[in-house]
């Protein structure tokens, strides 16, 4: 094929990727992104577990009840 040909074979998948999906290029900032929310998501739940481990005096001293904490715990975060 000659050099001024402008048909391109190129066999580089990466590079058919990126211009398919612009996300894919530059720095890796997705999967740091995820484990953030995953930790952020674990570090909850410890919490949650610790509140229900309170007695109900405890919690009504701070002015929430065990149904509260399993209400706040099963609704879905936007």
């Amino acid at each position: 094929m000659p050099c001024g040909s402008t048909i391109n074979n190129s066999t580089n998948t990466l590079d058919a990727a990126s211009a398919s999906f612009p996300a894919f290029r530059g720095p890796r900032r997705i999967p740091a992104a995820w484990l953030a929310g995953l930790a952020l998501w674990l570090e909850r739940q410890h919490q949650y577990r610790e509140l229900l481990e309170l007695d109900d005096w405890l919690l009504a001293d701070i002015g929430v009840s065990k149904a509260d904490v399993e209400e706040v715990r099963r609704c879905p975060r936007t």
